[in-house]
């Protein structure tokens, strides 16, 4: 028998101010974002990529966020061309830049910090053979 296909389909936070958090992905980062019917739940598109925000499930509150860097799904990892122009440009919206940029071993590295801890990574390849 042969292995299913697995397939991409999305990336799932939930969030305090599930509104908030959809801002931070369409100001900062170019997302397009529509409510997705049910009420505090928001759909975006990051770059042909699925993000769903949702809020908090009311029969199961939620624990705080961990500190970073921890185990888990850890980031959300965002490619660029040129690293410096998209820290000034994040810089310009008010992003926090948490880490970096830094030169690791081929990559450019940055970290932006979003609501609720939420990390997104930014990486400029400078070989392609890094992944």
């Amino acid at each position: 028998m042969a292995a299913p296909r697995f397939r991409f389909d999305h990336i799932h936070l939930r969030a305090r101010e599930p509104e908030a958090m959809a801002r931070f992905f369409t100001s900062l980062f170019g997302a397009t974002a529509r409510p997705e019917g049910r009420p505090g739940r928001w759909v975006l598109d990051l770059d042909g990529q699925a993000l769903l925000i949702g809020p908090p499930n009311a029969d199961h509150p939620p624990a705080p966020g961990p500190a970073f860097p921890y185990c888990g799904l850890e980031h959300i990892g965002l490619a660029v061309a040129d690293m410096d122009a998209a820290i000034a440009h994040l810089r310009a919206a008010g992003a926090e830049i948490a880490v970096g940029p830094l030169d690791a071993g081929g990559l450019r590295l940055a970290f932006i910090r979003g609501p609720e801890g939420v990390m997104v990574e930014l990486l400029e390849r400078q070989r392609q053979d890094v992944c």
